[in-house]
């Protein structure tokens, strides 16, 4: 009796062995763009890290459907893939992933305040904005320039997975002058002039609006010293800029060449030497040669002038050069240029 019960048992027991259900498993490759495998990889199962490389294979699965997600440095994480198991068996799935990027869209930046972005007829705002959510294709971008620039607008042909810069450099239409007193200038009479209008600046220093419909100079006068005059102008996306009226004593300036004297009697039948020419004085601008180390952005009477190294024609005169280096702050140096020759300044930071 006792053995006829044993083998009932045993006989029950295995039945409920058969009857569980039994468990699968999953095998999984991670391929990127072109098809080609990425090894280095985090396999993630229902949330839990299953694996760091591929292939990978998972095992005691239950059977039904199971969410996988992959990460790998520098591709996309994927989205939840579901895959399905079934008894005893072992599932094979491929999963794709897609290079990271910054995204699609554009960078605008431009020089000068207040000009506002619009894309596609909606307005973004001030400059610089970063639009990285844009959809592939064409795209119209429009710059208001306020009241200093002209309006830039330019169709721009966004690329999937890829930011492109637009940094135009707007015309200016007011330019807006700061004119200050520099070296010998307390006491001059300066003036805004153009054409026959001669516009006086009792004080300095004086910030100005100044059409760019017609030209402008800044003229000043004191006795003793030699007329200043300098051509006010802006270049692209520099609507404002700052002036300095030096003044160079009368008295240091060149003496006037002293008069050739009389040639020497030759006597008859004697050829006369062949008459040698005198050098003609300097004219016209110098150049000015500008190095940092590091390099170093650079304001040129209060004009910025972009990076280091630089080499610009300047007018004959004094001349103030500002290096600004973003770690080491800033160092001013003054060097005067002569009519026609070359000059050299720079610093060492820090």
């Amino acid at each position: 009796m006792i053995g006829i019960v044993v083998l009932l048992l045993a006989g029950a027991g295995a039945g409920a062995i058969f009857l569980m259900p039994k468990k699968g498993s999953m095998v999984l490759t991670v391929s990127g763009p072109g098809n080609k495998p990425v090894d280095t990889v985090e396999v993630y199962v229902d949330g839990t890290k299953k694996c760091e490389a591929s292939p990978c294979r998972v095992v005691d699965l239950a059977a039904g459907t199971h969410l996988v997600k992959v990460t790998a440095a520098g591709y996309q994480p994927t989205a939840d893939q579901a895959v399905k198991i079934s008894n005893g068996d072992e599932a094979v799935q491929n999963i794709s992933v897609t290079r990271a990027s910054d995204g699609t869209g554009i960078r605008v930046a431009a020089e000068g305040r207040g000009i506002k972005l619009s894309v596609d007829g909606k307005e973004v705002g001030p400059l610089p904005q970063e639009l990285k959510d844009l959809s592939p294709g064409d795209h119209l971008v429009h710059l208001d320039g306020g009241e200093r620039y002209e309006s830039f607008e330019k169709h721009i042909m966004v690329e999937a997975d890829q930011m492109q810069a637009v940094e135009p450099k707007l015309r200016v239409k007011k330019g807006l002058a700061t004119i200050k007193l520099g070296d010998n200038a307390e006491g001059a009479k300066v003036l805004l002039v153009s054409g026959t209008e001669r516009r006086p600046l009792p004080q300095l220093p004086i910030t100005v609006d100044i059409s760019v419909d017609k030209p402008y100079s800044i003229v000043a006068m004191k006795k003793g010293f030699g007329d200043f005059e300098q051509r006010v102008a802006f270049e692209d996306g520099q609507a404002e800029r700052t002036f300095l009226v030096n003044l160079t004593a009368a008295g240091s300036e060149a003496p006037a060449p002293a008069a050739p004297a009389p040639a020497p009697a030759v006597p008859r039948g004697v050829a006369a030497p062949a008459p040698v020419s005198s050098p003609k004085p300097a004219s016209g601008n110098g150049t000015l040669s500008i190095s940092a180390t590091p390099a170093a952005n650079v304001v040129l009477d209060g004009r910025p002038m972009g990076q280091t190294p630089k080499s610009v024609s300047v007018a004959p005169g004094p001349h103030t050069v500002v290096f600004v280096n973003a770690d080491f702050g800033r160092k001013i140096k003054t060097i005067t240029i002569e009519a026609g020759k070359s000059a050299a300044v720079g610093v060492r930071f820090p």
